[in-house]
């Protein structure tokens, strides 16, 4: 159940595109370490339900990166040997959604 969970979670998010951060110049040491980009709403209610499945307590799964949510995501980390950040950052996301960060390129 887990695992088809995960897939329809996966496919909802494949449809959700990444908001680049508009009108944000990259410059080294402007943004925390892994943080290049904003998360649609979309994307992170979607983490938020994943880690309510895979055990963790995000709190209310509104889209809303909170405090609560960041301790779920750092401690899905931390059981899954993430460099822990509470962020949502790619390496999390390559291992909460396998695919999904690569899934447009060629």
């Amino acid at each position: 159940m887990k695992k088809f969970l995960g897939v329809l979670a996966l496919g909802a998010m494949l449809a959700v595109p990444l908001v680049v951060a508009a009108g944000a110049e990259k410059t080294s040491g402007s943004l925390p370490p892994a943080v290049d980009q904003l998360l649609a709403r979309d994307m992170i209610q979607q983490a938020q339900l994943y880690l309510k499945t895979a055990g963790f307590t995000p709190g209310r799964a509104d889209g809303i990166f909170d405090a609560q949510t960041s301790g779920a995501v750092r401690q899905y980390q931390v059981a899954n040997g993430i460099p822990a950040s509470g962020l949502l950052d790619e390496p999390t996301r390559n291992v909460m959604f396998p695919g999904f960060d690569s899934a447009g390129e060629d």
